[in-house]
C-alpha cells in the first residue's frame, strides 16, 4: 500500500504542494481574459464537471456544491471557473481536456482559444 513507500519521506511533502500545486499565472490571466465568455458559453453539466472529478481535478464535495448551490449554467460555470485556480497545477489543461471530451462545438471553441491564447503567450517576450 502507499503506506510502505520510504522514499516519500524525503520530500517534504505538504509544504511542496501548497506552492506547487497552484495553477500558472499565465494560466489563471487566461482564464481571466476569458471569464465572461467561459461563464456564459461552457455547460458543466456537459462532461466538464465529471471529466475533472474523475481526473482528481476538482473533489467531489466541490462539483457537488456547484451542482446544489448554483442553479443556473452560467452560475456553475462561473463558480468553477472561480475554484480552478486553486485545483492545482494541471487543473487549466485537464479543463481544456474536459471541453475537448465533451464534443460540443461551442466546448472545442473555447479548448481551441484557450490554447491558442496560452501558445501565443509564450511566444511573446
Amino acid at each position: 500500500g502507499p503506506g510502505k513507500c520510504p522514499v516519500k519521506r524525503d520530500q517534504p511533502h505538504k509544504l511542496e504542494s501548497s506552492t506547487s500545486s497552484q495553477m500558472s499565472a499565465l494560466h489563471r490571466s487566461v482564464l481571466l481574459q476569458c471569464y465572461v465568455e467561459l461563464k456564459s458559453s461552457v455547460n458543466v453539466e456537459d462532461h466538464v464537471l465529471d471529466y475533472l472529478y474523475s481526473n482528481f481535478v476538482i473533489s467531489k464535495s466541490l462539483r457537488d456544491r456547484i451542482r446544489s448551490d448554483c442553479t443556473t449554467a452560467e452560475s456553475k460555470a462561473g463558480m468553477l471557473l472561480d475554484e480552478l485556480p486553486s485545483c492545482g497545477a494541471s487543473a487549466f489543461r485537464e479543463f481544456v481536456d474536459a471541453l475537448i471530451a465533451s464534443k460540443t462545438s461551442v466546448h472545442q471553441k473555447l479548448a481551441k482559444k484557450l490554447m491558442d491564447m496560452v501558445k501565443n503567450d509564450q511566444q511573446s517576450p
